[in-house]
């Protein structure tokens, strides 16, 4: 059987007929290297912990990637964990005691291990009770007013956590005073990006659990580290989508939203192509934009938008394909 050198190289009806330049398989293969492509770097200047396939806490190195697992099912790997930088406020955080930490008037989150009670009082006023040893983590989210936060410690209260945020994240150990974990950060640069990117037409995957859509982060980017050139697989927070978000000469060219469920495994996909503009959910289209022209960008980030915002979560796969899917391909890939 003959074949034509086209074809070979991945024309149409190759090898690669949908142009696949990035295949990341995270839970599986429990690696940053690509199935296909160049490897993306991460960076993180602090060490921090992950649950290990042995269902427990591991502390991993700086610039480390993280694979988390289900504690409760160790086997089950959820994937890369991208976090944003967080700080925790309480000492030590092994086996808690009582004491007086300033907060801000913003979100805030505590969670521990344990059956012991911590009474809350100062500038907020409750009292959370342990529901049990590791695994099963008790949080409450809650604002205070500024100022003095009293922290009554009863019992068993282990590896607790005080952070400023609006949800919990890994367990950041502290002994004689706060400490901050930061943010991960992973991208493909330079002589690698050329062999991602197509600037005339793109498609961005994600499989992905996000914790939190705040500011505009993006599952997925190209963009020149600035807004006014970025095509994104971002996530809007509310109401909760995946969204296709494009930007042209610092002109919106597209805004197309598709509803999902945080804290669950959500299968995104945003193609990009000079008005052809569209975002699946899950196997759910939707209104496709056939107005507006495409970007120029320098760089591939996965979790983090040109601004920096994180969206936070486990990473269960990427993929980048230098041509825009079809609709039906789109649905398929997301179902």
């Amino acid at each position: 059987m003959k074949y034509a050198l086209g074809n070979m190289l991945g024309g149409a009806g190759g090898l690669n007929p949908d142009g696949l330049s990035l295949d990341l398989q995270f839970a599986t293969d429990k690696v940053l290297t690509a199935r296909k492509g160049p490897t993306p770097v991460l960076t993180r200047a602090s060490t921090a912990t992950f649950i290990g396939s042995d269902g427990l806490i591991q502390s991993a190195a700086i610039n480390e990637a993280r694979f988390d697992h289900d504690p409760a099912n160790p086997s089950v790997c959820r994937g890369l964990l991208i976090e944003e930088s967080r700080t925790n406020l309480v000492f030590p955080s092994a086996a808690l005691t009582t004491q007086t930490r300033t907060v801000t008037a913003a979100a805030h989150t505590l969670s521990f291990y344990g059956t012991g009670t911590i009474v809350l009082s100062g500038v907020h006023v409750a009292t959370v009770t342990g529901t049990g040893a590791y695994p099963t983590r008790t949080t409450l989210t809650f604002t205070p007013t500024a100022g003095s936060l009293i922290l009554t410690v009863t019992g068993s209260v282990t590896q607790a956590q005080l952070e400023a945020g609006s949800f919990v994240t890994s367990y950041i150990p502290t002994t004689t005073g706060a400490l901050q974990r930061s943010a991960d950060v992973c991208s493909i640069t330079g002589g690698d990006f050329a062999l991602v990117y197509n600037e005339s037409e793109h498609t961005l995957f994600a499989e992905a659990s996000a914790m939190s859509h705040a500011n505009f982060g993006s599952y997925l980017s190209f963009d020149n580290g600035t807004a006014n050139e970025q095509s994104a697989l971002a996530g809007f927070p509310s109401p909760n989508s995946g969204v296709c978000y494009v930007f042209d000469g610092g002109g919106g060219q597209a805004n197309i939203t598709k509803s999902i469920t945080l804290n669950q495994n959500n299968k995104l996909v945003a193609a990009m192509k000079a008005s052809s503009f569209q975002v699946a959910a899950n196997g759910s289209l939707g209104i496709e934009d056939i107005s507006g022209t495409m970007p120029t960008a320098t760089i591939l980030k996965i979790s983090r938008s040109w601004s920096s915002a994180t969206i936070t979560g486990t990473y269960k796969q990427i993929k980048v394909f230098r041509k825009r899917l079809s609709n039906a391909k789109l649905q398929t890939l997301t179902t």
